[in-house]
């Protein structure tokens, strides 16, 4: 079980571009990270084996922990987490100009760090992509044993299919 992270607010009023500040902060921040690479290996196994129950619980669990990484920069940099919206992109743009201006020998971990989040997900992409594959072709069997129509919701990618309706517009 976690421990409630204390770094989000010490109560203590530091400068926050101050380089022992910024690297106390990157080796909170690259704990976090840790954890998402372990939440992305957790869904990258829920998508190789697990049911549809556990694949949603993974990538809910990873979508929570972006949010929360998004608001502990936020937070570290005195800035509301309403002005991030959540944006992680956003946040770690800013986390590398900042690092990279002063210096930080730290960020390169962080970027090692950010950089097989980044693989780990476009691993997970490819799997959810392939096990959709699978699924879809599944359902194409059943229905042609059937003779009935499919009328799919999502393509081979995820995306959802919306048909196109021609209806004519009420006019006045």
């Amino acid at each position: 079980m976690q421990t409630p992270d204390q770094s989000i607010n010490t109560g203590i009023h530091t400068d926050p571009y101050e380089t022992s500040a910024l690297q106390d902060f990157l080796v909170r921040f690259n704990r976090k990270l840790e954890l998402f690479v372990e939440l992305l290996q957790h869904e990258q196994q829920a998508l190789s084996q697990g049911s549809a129950d556990e694949i949603s619980q993974a990538a809910q669990s990873k979508l929570d922990h972006i949010q929360k990484l998004s608001k502990f920069i936020a937070n570290n940099f005195n800035n509301s987490p309403g002005q991030t919206s959540g944006d992680l992109d956003q946040s770690l743009k800013m986390m590398n100009i900042v690092c990279v201006e002063r210096g930080i020998k730290l960020w390169a971990e962080s970027q090692d760090l950010i950089r097989f989040c980044q693989n780990l997900s476009n691993e997970n992409s490819i799997l959810l992509a392939n096990r959709l594959k699978s699924t879809n072709s599944a359902l194409d069997t059943l229905y042609s044993l059937t003779g009935s129509q499919p009328n799919k919701t999502y393509d081979d990618n995820g995306h959802s299919k919306h048909p196109h309706v021609s209806r004519q517009l009420a006019s006045v």
